[in-house]
């Protein structure tokens, strides 16, 4: 129940829902001058976060750690490999009767199994249950999809965590009791810069990894310009991000 009202809240104060509310409000409101500013400025953000060309921008921003090298793998000298959990899927209809993983946990367990077989290093999975999926962990579903679809093997589970810090808390405790301190990090890109953080405050010594970035290099195409949802869903997870960072520092 906590969590479902923790994501509640997170989409009503975050955008574009929060915007939308806002402008609702202001045009409401809109007898009075100061409602109707708060109205036309709402949806003019809502506008900008609808343009790819703007989402992207702020998307640099935050994915400022460059795509893993091998100069920087032979410098570092990995001995494991972590992949955090992004999410599941319960009510799939092409999986009738069977949870999944979401895009977001698919993506970054292909480019997991990628760099496993390329840097020949051990794989933790991270990642606990939902209130709504209490039956399976986000690891134990990693774990199976990466043995049976992409044929490659996990040495270990960590079926606990609830979020970013205790992805990092939990993997160090399982980890460090087998020597095991500089990791390769898979997550995506716009999600690194706090998942590495966690992971050094949890005593590891981190080699970063990031995939799915949303801020592309080059130059814009024309139909950057023109308003997606997909701009707002990124756009959703940047801020996301950005309150994660802050309420991260005050509270871990």
């Amino acid at each position: 129940m906590f969590i479902t009202i923790t994501y509640v809240i997170k989409l009503l104060l975050l955008p574009p829902v929060s915007l939308l509310l806002l402008a609702t409000a202001g045009l409401l409101w809109g007898k009075r001058k100061s409602g109707m500013t708060v109205a036309v400025v709402c949806l003019a953000l809502l506008w900008l976060l609808s343009l790819p060309v703007v989402v992207k921008q702020w998307a640099v921003l935050w994915e400022q750690i460059p795509p893993i090298t091998a100069e920087a793998v032979r410098s570092f000298k990995p001995e494991a490999l972590v992949v955090i959990g992004g999410g599941l899927i319960g009510d799939a209809e092409e999986y009738p009767g069977q949870i999944t993983l979401h895009p977001r946990s698919l993506v970054r367990v292909r480019y997991a199994a990628k760099l496993a077989k390329e840097l020949g290093l051990p794989i933790l999975v991270s990642g606990g249950s939902s209130a709504e999926l209490e039956n399976i962990s986000e690891a134990e579903l990693m774990a199976q999809v990466l043995g049976s679809e992409f044929k490659t093997p996990v040495d270990w589970l960590e079926p606990d965590s609830t979020n970013t810090a205790e992805n990092a808390r939990f993997s160090r405790r399982l980890l460090q009791e087998l020597g095991v301190n500089n990791i390769v990090l898979v997550t995506q890109a716009y999600h690194m810069p706090r998942a590495a953080l966690e992971f050094r405050k949890a005593g590891f010594q981190v080699l970063p990894a990031p995939t799915a970035f949303i801020g592309h290099a080059g130059e814009s195409r024309w139909h950057d310009w023109l308003p997606t949802p997909s701009a707002w869903a990124n756009s959703y997870l940047l801020a996301h991000e950005t309150i994660g960072m802050l309420w991260y520092r005050i509270r871990y």
